[in-house]
């Protein structure tokens, strides 16, 4: 009897000592890194309501774990605050390098395991699926060509304008930005399977590292069993958006009611007028500096135009706060998920962007950044 005792007392301390499933709504990432001397890393987002939120990834003997809930496909980095990490500026500032982040892709029910170092960047990756495993892969190869970049970059700070050594530094610089695009590139095309692929064409899209016919070229070539991954229909959403918006194409009427007071907008109901699509953020220094132009022009030309603003990464609170007392009152957009991102749909991958579109929905001009152009073009069209 008291042997019997013992071994269902050992079976079940052996059961305790198992480590619990990882729920099918939530994701697990673990790792033990050498030169991990922190106390904690900050892993920040956005929830459901669109306010951003901050978790603390709490670290001890250079050993981390972390579980939160998801509920679909998310590329999630943690900063650590290792200091040797933070490519600070002279004036204060920093770099916000990928290289100084733990980066993996998490789907609900996901167990990723991170290895590697710290050394002046995060010179670890992750595992434990075949997206991570596939992102470890490119990332291993572009993270210590992007760091030596970003270090050179901040040698730039400590030379006059007129040191020759300038040249041979900015030309290096360049060399290893285009040795990293083309790694990433050669990776997409050949990981047509990959949902790291599908990740990575989707951010080289954003950032504007491919050209509009690689895109497509990439993303026609993915594997039709990558349909359904967040990162694939974004890609694909971003393509249509690509042909849909060329200068001459007609936009397409669309109704949302992700508006700031909740109401239902139809695209359509613009028409007649002239239009002016202005995609923003509060966080965008440029478009914050245009606005009191595009003001002056909404009532300029009252009667031949009609602005419409998209903001992207604020909340409803956040807009109205900064829009209310400067009068910047014209009708504006959310940009949401799936029918609601209008940064997709119309390709965005820059800001402020801009659209003008004559009054039958056709689309005249794109301009991108800061553009003084597009009030000049106002100007020929409206005087």
């Amino acid at each position: 009897m008291r042997t019997f005792f013992l071994f269902f007392v050992l079976v079940l301390l052996a059961s305790c000592e198992k480590e619990a499933p990882v729920l099918d709504d939530s994701f697990t990432v673990s790792g033990t890194i050498k030169g991990l001397d922190t106390e904690f890393m900050i892993r920040s987002y956005r929830d459901t309501a669109g306010n951003r939120v901050s978790d603390s990834i709490f670290v001890e003997n250079d050993q981390f774990s972390y579980t939160a809930q998801i509920d679909e496909p998310t590329f999630i980095f943690f900063w650590p605050y290792v200091e040797r990490t933070v490519k600070r500026t002279e004036s204060g500032g920093y770099y916000p390098v990928k290289s100084s982040q733990f980066a993996f892709l998490a789907s609900p029910g996901d167990k990723i395991v991170f290895e590697g170092e710290v050394t002046d960047f995060i010179n670890a990756y992750p595992s434990g699926t075949k997206a991570n495993d596939d992102l470890a892969a490119i990332n291993s190869e572009v993270f210590p060509l992007m760091n030596q970049s970003v270090n050179y970059l901040l040698d730039l700070q400590f030379l006059e304008e007129n040191d020759p050594r300038r040249t041979i530094i900015e030309d290096s610089i360049k060399t290893l930005d285009e040795q990293v695009v083309e790694l990433k590139k050669d990776f997409i095309t050949s990981h047509p399977k990959s949902e790291a692929a599908a990740w990575y064409l989707s951010d080289m899209m954003l950032r504007s590292q491919v050209s509009d016919e690689e895109a497509i070229s990439a993303f026609k070539a993915f594997d039709e069993g990558l349909k359904g991954y967040r990162y694939y229909e974004e890609v694909a959403t971003r393509v249509a958006g690509i042909e849909a918006t060329v200068v001459g194409k007609t936009v397409q009427n669309f109704t949302t009611e992700s508006t700031l007071d909740g109401k239902t907008f139809e695209f359509n109901d613009l028409k007649g007028k002239y239009i002016l699509i202005d995609f923003w953020g509060t966080w965008c220094g440029p478009c914050i500096a245009e606005m009191p132009k595009v003001k002056e022009y909404q009532e300029k030309y009252r009667d031949k135009l009609t602005v419409l603003g998209v903001n992207q990464g604020d909340t409803k609170e956040k807009v109205n706060e900064f829009i209310t007392p400067k009068g910047y009152t014209w009708t504006h957009l959310m940009n949401g998920k799936e029918q609601d991102d209008f940064v997709l749909k119309f390709n965005v991958a820059g800001f402020p962007t801009k659209f003008i579109i004559d009054p039958e929905g056709k689309i005249l001009h794109r301009f991108v950044g800061d553009s003084e152009e597009s009030f000049a073009v106002l100007d020929d069209l409206l005087q």
